[in-house]
């Protein structure tokens, strides 16, 4: 009787590490299922001309997208562009930095 109990208990317990195992794997597949996939951000630069009433607050604001802020895009600007007061002149070129998630060639 004793012998029959330790192979029921062992049974059992196999049971139950084999159930814990399957819910614990089956848990850790949906989570990489569920995972949204990583977008990948390329940095990109253009060129454009100032028109006039153009400021650089203005033109952040088309190209901002992806920076931590106005004034972060507005100092890599002006570093790219050696403007050293913020002033741009209508018909001066500036090249404007910007992000996206197309590749380009």
């Amino acid at each position: 009787m004793c012998r029959k109990r330790k192979v029921a208990l062992t049974v059992c317990l196999t049971v139950c590490l084999i159930l814990a195992l399957a819910f614990t794997f089956g848990s850790f597949l949906s989570k990489a299922k569920n995972k949204a996939p990583e977008v990948t951000y390329y940095k990109y630069y253009t060129s454009i001309e100032i028109q006039p009433g153009d400021t650089l607050w203005d033109l952040a604001d088309e190209f901002l997208e992806y920076y931590e802020s106005k004034e972060v895009y507005i100092q890599e600007v002006s570093q790219l562009n050696s403007i050293k007061d913020g002033k741009i002149i209508s018909g001066q070129t500036l090249i404007m930095p910007y992000y996206s998630t197309e590749y380009k060639l």
